[in-house]
């Protein structure tokens, strides 16, 4: 199964900031969205959290303030559901590496609240390129398309719940 993927341009632009702020640092967040028959729908992204650790090639999160931001934005939609991560690779290729395919897999199976996670690296500014990889029975290579407000609704009358 393929999906497209799809990222509200405020979600865009709440990456973008995120990663303008950590030159030359990873950095990272979760997303929150929904899924249609046919795509993802990242609708929030967030930062990594005040107690992240940033270096320049890794990060990690701030997992107690990443799990208490996905209840919240989880509980403002019935079908918002935490469906992957985002992290930037600062001076690398968007291509994960084998520490983050790892930990990919490992994710997939206690975090997602979706049975296709999805994973987003972005690269260094100003204008942050993004690639969207999805979790099938493989890691697919997506990439991400920019919406507005408007396609984000017409999308969510075709979310379905899991």
């Amino acid at each position: 199964m393929s999906f497209q993927v799809f990222i509200l341009d405020k979600a865009y632009r709440q990456i973008q900031n995120e990663v303008n702020r950590h030159p030359g640092e990873e950095t990272g967040g979760i997303l929150i969205g929904f899924r249609t028959s046919e795509a993802l729908i990242v609708s929030t992204a967030t930062g990594p959290g005040p107690s992240a650790v940033h270096h320049p090639n890794s990060i990690r999160f701030d997992e107690k303030f990443c799990e208490r931001k996905a209840r919240q934005l989880q509980n403002r939609g019935k079908n918002l559901r935490y469906i992957g991560d985002w992290h930037s690779h600062p001076f690398t290729r968007l291509k994960p590496s084998k520490v983050d395919k790892r930990s990919f897999g490992l994710k997939a199976a206690t975090h997602y609240r979706t049975s296709f996670p999805l994973m987003i690296i972005a690269g260094p500014g100003p204008l942050i390129p993004l690639q969207g990889f999805v979790l099938t029975n493989k890691i697919t290579n997506v990439q991400p398309t920019l919406i507005d407000q408007s396609t984000l609704q017409q999308l969510k009358a075709q979310a379905i719940s899991y």
